[in-house]
């Protein structure tokens, strides 16, 4: 039984190779050996068949400011996990998802700013967005990509930033199609009350392969990425009307996020994981690669990730913030927000309606009930409408 995270859209396809993708005996896409060409193909997301290099790794390592070699640093909660991993040779995917939390917090222990959240599912608006949904060519047949819902996911907590940083984020931009979309959504990307904001690391397990796993990770690692990318985007537009797409552009839209794809063999197997690396660049494909490979049944193994882990949190906290926050002191400038002031949608005539809506003791019931309309309006509409050139 495939497990339930990052369900796809119902499709349907008499292209014969797309039957493996939607026939009864897969719950999810991603065990198809088809999924990565008809799938995240088209949607601009590259799967890398091999491991990353060394060299290449190390050169991903040190722009982050990240360590480049494993670090063995034996701990108690890593020893657990591996035990427990070795006696419970079949395990559900919620109940590995659940013996992840514990390693996870206390390689975020130290960090104040970060969350968590399991099964979350992610807002559309954040998605890459490829060819059109079931266009024909004679070389390509672009299925959906599913709307991702790792089992883990990992972002910032909105106490980290200011109300006024949080009304920056609630406002219309356009996205790469020029598509109007809220910044909300994509800022906030996981759907619930309480949500994390920004996120960069996600887990995903699947039963059917590890390559089922990867290809899920492809998708919420991509999706984190494409969300910062479109602020990004918003952030310098004025740039890119006056110098286009130059190395400056593109490398402001550079953004990185890390994410876990778990085999849950349902064979009884060695349970096997691998930390990915998914990369963005304006204008470029969202590429995902290999960093490592990690035996969950082994202690040594498991206490590798246990310091890499460590090593992303120190980065996300130190630098990925970072990265966001100088973001979003861009827009500020390019918004220029007024303190106290509503800011309702261009369709809406709010004007007008200051007109016949004066002090309350003074207004008629049909005002009054004309200014709680207004109040409502004001609630449910963004922040911000970022007029277009």
């Amino acid at each position: 039984m495939a497990s339930q995270a990052s369900t796809p859209s119902s499709v349907t396809s008499l292209y014969s190779p797309i039957k493996e993708i939607t026939g009864p005996e897969h719950v999810s896409p991603f065990a198809s050996s088809y999924y990565r060409q008809h799938t995240l193909v088209p949607n601009r997301i590259n799967v890398e068949e091999s491991q990353l290099s060394d060299e290449r790794w190390s050169r991903h390592a040190f722009s982050m400011g990240m360590p480049f070699n494993d670090i063995y640093r034996p701990h108690p909660d890593a020893r657990k996990f591996a035990q427990k991993m070795q006696k419970r040779s079949r395990i559900s995917d919620k109940q590995l998802a659940e013996s992840f939390l514990p390693l996870i917090q206390t390689a975020m222990k130290s960090s104040k700013k970060l969350q968590i959240k399991t099964d979350a599912t992610f807002h559309p608006d954040a998605m890459p967005k490829g060819s059109p949904v079931g266009r024909v060519s004679a070389s390509q047949w672009t299925m959906p990509l599913p709307i991702p819902k790792p089992n883990i996911t990992i972002g910032f907590s909105s106490k980290n930033f200011t109300s006024h940083d949080l009304e920056l984020q609630d406002g219309i931009i356009s996205d790469a199609q020029g598509e109007p979309c809220n910044l909300a959504k994509i800022s906030q990307p996981t759907v619930g009350s309480n949500s994390l904001l920004w996120p960069f690391f996600n887990v995903e397990i699947q039963r059917d392969s590890l390559m089922a796993a990867q290809n899920a990770a492809a998708g919420s690692g991509s999706t984190c990425n494409n969300a910062l990318a479109l602020l990004a985007e918003a952030a310098d537009e004025t740039a890119f009307q006056s110098q286009g797409r130059n190395f400056f552009w593109q490398s402001r839209r550079s953004v990185q996020s890390f994410s876990l794809s778990v085999h849950n063999s349902s064979g009884g197997d060695s349970k096997t994981a691998t930390l990915n690396l998914h990369s963005y660049e304006g204008g470029l494909s969202h590429t995902v690669a290999l960093i490592r490979s990690y035996d969950l049944c082994n202690e040594r193994d498991v206490e590798y990730l246990l310091s890499r882990l460590g090593s992303i949190f120190v980065w996300a906290e130190n630098c990925h913030l970072q990265q966001i926050f100088t973001l979003l002191e861009t827009l500020d400038a390019l918004v220029q927000l007024e303190p106290a002031r509503e800011y309702l949608s261009d369709s809406f005539p709010h004007g007008s309606m200051d007109a016949v809506t004066g002090s309350p003791s003074n207004q008629s019931p049909t005002r009054r009930k004309l200014e709680t309309i207004k109040s409502v309006l004001v609630e449910l509409s963004p922040k911000w409408i970022r007029a277009q050139g």
